[in-house]
């Protein structure tokens, strides 16, 4: 019976609706080469802007779908014909992130006597659906209560009568807002996938743009009613999984984008967290702002591993939320808790407070977590100090007691010093304040006045507390690290003097667990430190280093390359016993993905090394180099890059080589990343940013004297074919 009564209801709606008329304006977003789309019932083409050349047009609700970027890309312009009231516009949408700042599905534009009025349907960065209504020059947001879904396909419609403005959700009215009849709009432009006005931060990153696809645009001037919207539009579409992986033609003619580090499949990345081997799996977390290129807006970004070479991307862990993390998902870390099971303490904080946070995962895959009922589990740093902003949990366990270290800072007798805050815990959820764990000693030491992403790692009977001092005086962030004890709840180093953890220090805040044979492992954020108007024209912001194993002798991290990476050697070319003098270079060969080792004996020569991104014919080229005299590690970047705003530096590093013996060295080139590995010890890393393709031979040289290269082998490596499985 109720069968029979659907059907019935269904054959009236559709003889009710069967005369409406169709959409005076569709945009399907069929497939093209050109960077352009097309409105359907009109033809008139409308560019697609943004920052990259190819159109990404992926699959769709029906058919192909624009792929939005969350910054650059929208498309808009003059309609065809302007459109006075009643007007309905609807869209399908699937979301990969929520947007930095309020951002439109689509805006209707009415330019006139130099005033923009506008209506939009929006959302907000924490999800909230928002009519949007602009009207001479003035601004008013009127929000959902619910918050749309990301990655599964919605659908939006804007509903806008002389007397309402209606926002329906999967054909469900969301909001619903007066209009006054006495408005007397005529819209002439739209926007799709950004807002009707751009807005910026720092006047350069744009924060009013849609991530994720749009598909099938249409606007009607009429005003439909929601039930044949729900029933003709929407029908059984609603929440289909939508693949919002970012379209490989992106990036395809970027040749300083590595393909083998690991490093999310586009936007903004920051520190790694939480390292771990569980289930069978390396997992792990990152600050990501998937949605634009600056530092904000973060989330946990998450990756798996079956061997820390290829990588999979999930959706993000964690996202802001109104309340308490409002702010976003900062740094934290991962452990397993007493029953071997994975949780995050993580930073979180509005505009009152910063706290320390829990999250425990759902799934043996870590894919889906929810945050803790109680958070934050410590609210703000103790009374006793002044100093509010406190960040970057770090946990261990000695016995049966959880502590944690939170990097901060601290005043004593007017002197700025880093230190690390210790809290205790039987249950990982309830803390208690002990002490700081650790002072750093400025004046001495040079360690800074604040500390970020501390470590504190055991290996044998010792541990190692890695800091990582924020920018200060000019000197701009490094790791450093001490050896020492942990004695009646207090770090006590062996040296009062900290060590740097490479000897030229581009990489930060490593991530530390074992691997599943036992070894000490680390992966850790290899920043970009260009301008952000290059980050922009990348698409992409920062990746981390390849895996390494840390070794502790005689108070001293050695590092080396993990050996999961030998399986992305591909062609090999050797050489032994080779003499290369003053007068000729040894040319290697060339190519953006290489692994070279090789050892050197330096002979009399004092000055001797690698030019690599070296180009023949424009001069690019970057000289990385021995100086045995000063007993230093120089890489050269004067002529690295002909791009502008790349700025020319050198970096200088501190060795001790001994001129009779052989030297190791181990490089990694990965496209803009450039690894070493110096006999099996230190470590150093370094960024190029060639502005030419085939700036990318290789060279070895010596200026004043031979020097014997006993063995060499160079491998051209493969990609590590990492995916996303969203």
């Amino acid at each position: 019976m109720n069968k029979i009564y659907c059907i019935i209801m269904y054959m009236i709606l559709y003889v009710s609706y069967a005369k409406e008329p169709k959409p005076v304006f569709h945009w399907k977003f069929n497939l093209t080469k050109e960077k352009s789309t097309i409105e359907e019932n009109t033809q008139t083409v409308y560019q697609i802007n943004s920052n990259f050349e190819t159109p990404e047009f992926v699959n769709g609700i029906e058919g192909y779908g624009l792929r939005l970027d969350g910054y650059s890309t929208y498309i808009g312009g003059l309609l065809p014909k302007p459109l006075p009231f009643p007007i309905t516009i609807t869209s399908w949408v699937a979301l990969e992130t929520f947007p930095t700042e309020t951002a439109s599905f689509f805006s209707l534009i009415d330019e006139k006597n130099n005033n923009k009025n506008a209506i939009s349907a929006s959302i907000n960065k924490f999800g909230k659906p928002i009519i949007s209504v602009c009207f001479n020059g003035e601004e008013t947001k009127y929000y959902a209560e619910n918050k749309l879904s990301k990655f599964k396909w919605f659908h939006i419609s804007l509903i806008i009568n002389k007397s309402n403005i209606m926002l329906l959700v999967n054909g469900e009215v969301t909001i619903e807002v007066p209009l006054n009849n006495k408005i007397n709009l005529s819209f002439n432009s739209f926007t799709i996938g950004r807002d009707a006005e751009e807005k910026y931060l720092d006047k350069r990153f744009p924060l009013s743009y849609i991530n994720g696809i749009v598909d099938e645009v249409k606007i009607w001037n009429t005003s439909l009613d929601p039930n044949y919207i729900k029933k003709f539009e929407v029908g059984e579409k609603i929440n289909s999984k939508a693949i919002l992986a970012i379209p490989k033609s992106r990036f395809k003619d970027d040749f300083n984008r590595p393909q083998y580090h690991l490093l999310p499949m586009a936007n903004w990345t920051n520190e790694t967290h939480g390292l771990i081997y569980y289930e069978g799996k390396y997992h792990i977390f990152n600050q990501k702002n998937g949605t634009n290129l600056y530092l904000g807006q973060i989330n946990w970004g998450h990756f798996s591993s079956p061997d820390l070479v290829q990588w999979t991307e999930h959706k993000p862990v964690l996202t802001p939320e109104e309340g308490y993390d409002q702010l976003g998902i900062w740094s934290g870390h991962v452990v397993k808790d007493d029953n071997g099971v994975p949780l995050i303490m993580y930073t979180g904080g509005n505009e009152n407070e910063i706290g320390m946070c829990l999250a425990f995962p759902e799934d043996d895959d870590l894919i889906n977590w929810k945050k803790y009922e109680n958070n934050p589990v410590v609210k703000g740093p103790p009374s006793q100090y002044s100093r509010k902003d406190f960040r970057d949990p770090y946990i261990w366990k000695e016995k049966d007691v959880w502590y944690m270290a939170v990097g901060y800072g601290l005043v004593e007798n007017e002197i700025q010093k880093g230190a690390l805050l210790l809290y205790k815990s039987n249950d990982l959820k309830k803390w208690i304040y002990l002490h700081p764990l650790f002072k750093g000693n400025p004046g001495i030491d040079n360690s800074g006045i604040f500390w970020e992403m501390p470590v504190f790692w055991k290996m044998g009977d010792k541990y190692i507390l890695s800091v990582n001092p924020i920018p200060y005086d000019g000197k701009p962030a490094i790791n450093i690290y001490w050896v020492g004890d942990f004695v009646n709840e207090k770090f006590v180093p062996e040296n009062d003097l900290p060590k740097k953890l490479e000897v030229i220090n581009r990489m930060l805040s490593p991530s530390v667990s074992l691997d599943k044979d036992g070894e000490t492992i680390a992966i850790a954020i290899i920043p970009d430190l260009i301008d952000s108007k290059l980050q922009l024209k990348h698409g992409w912001t920062h990746l981390y280093s390849i895996p390494r194993i840390w070794n502790l002798e005689n108070g001293v991290i050695y590092q080396t390359p993990h050996p999961s990476l030998m399986k992305l050697r591909d062609s090999l070319k050797s050489i032994e016993n080779i003499m290369v003098s003053s007068s000729k270079n040894l040319k290697l060969g060339s190519g953006h993905q290489i692994e070279i080792v090789t050892e050197i004996l330096p002979l009399k020569s004092n000055k001797f090394g690698f030019y690599i991104g070296k180009n023949q014919n424009n001069k690019e080229e970057t000289k990385l180099y021995f100086d045995l005299k000063k007993n230093q590690l120089v890489i050269d970047q004067s002529n690295s890059s002909e791009t502008e705003l790349m700025e020319k530096r050198i970096e200088i590093g501190e060795l001790n080589l001994k001129r009779n013996e052989t030297i190791k060295l181990q490089l990694f080139i990965d496209g803009s990343v450039v690894e070493g590995f110096i006999n099996d010890k230190e470590a150093f890393t370094t960024r190029i940013f060639p502005k030419f393709y085939n700036s990318d031979e290789i060279e070895i040289f010596s200026e004043d004297g031979s020097i014997k290269i006993e063995s060499l082998k160079l491998w051209n490596l493969k990609s590590s074919n990492s995916k996303t499985d969203f």
